[in-house]
């Protein structure tokens, strides 16, 4: 079973490698998801490169904690929504 972590990180795509001995970004076209979903992934890591204060990178952050809910129950759906499509053979995590 390949193990992947839906995690966003500053200017990476959201997926990793969670199995034993594998690490890395995942590049989404290796995956069998829609497009759809790749671009909803790729908005969802937009929106948290976004809060990357580059002056002060300490103090980089979600403008408020509203905002930082939202962002991180649409993370929740995407990964439900990638398990969905992605099937038995994965399992997928949430950080």
């Amino acid at each position: 079973m390949r193990m992947i972590k839906l995690m966003p990180d500053y200017h990476c795509f959201p997926l990793w490698e969670a199995s034993p001995g594998q690490v890395g970004n995942i590049d989404p076209s290796s995956l069998p998801i829609s497009d759809e979903l790749k671009s909803l992934l790729s908005l969802w890591a937009r929106e948290y490169t976004q809060t990357l204060n580059n002056e002060d990178p300490l103090n980089s952050g979600f403008e408020n904690t509203d905002r930082e809910q939202d962002f991180i129950a649409t993370g929740e759906k995407l990964a439900v929504r990638l398990q969905m499509e992605l099937g038995e053979g994965f399992m997928i995590s949430v950080k």
